[in-house]
């Protein structure tokens, strides 16, 4: 049996500036387990990569509320990589997050500052929900 997951479009960015600060919120209410695909544009330079790049969690929405989660640190001590960045001519990059939720407090944020001008665009995919759909009319309706 394929799990049922609940999809979410978490950030639809277009043209983040050089050193704008972009952040969406995930509530992760009932969901076991995430898997995060971020997306962008090119980038003018494979090494403009984004100078921020994380996931943060906290118990509100509030922005004051949030605290780093070490693991999703790009290029953070005890985090990830950041990979060099895709040009006009190079394969595009996706970056993914899974992300076990069972320890995580509620909300988690995704935090992007690109160093050129880039659109972003991330999609959530939220596993083994509280209220997991379990007949197909059911499965249609969070389909969508």
């Amino acid at each position: 049996m394929f799990p049922v997951l609940k999809s979410v479009l978490v950030l639809d960015k277009r043209g983040a500036t050089n050193g704008e600060t972009v952040t969406a919120n995930i509530d992760t209410l009932g969901a076991d387990w995430m898997t995060l695909d971020v997306h962008s544009s090119t980038s003018n330079n494979t090494t403009n990569n984004p100078s921020t790049f994380k996931l943060s969690e906290g118990d509100t929405t509030d922005a004051t509320a949030f605290s780093d989660i070490t693991a999703f640190v790009g290029d953070g001590t005890g985090g990830w990589t950041v990979p060099a960045w895709h040009t006009q001519t190079a394969d595009a990059k996706c970056v993914k997050f899974d992300v076990d939720l069972r320890h995580r407090k509620r909300y988690l944020k995704l935090t992007l500052t690109p160093i050129t001008t880039q659109d972003f665009i991330a999609i959530a995919n939220l596993g083994r929900n509280e209220n997991t759909p379990t007949s197909d009319d059911q499965r249609a309706l969070v389909r969508g």
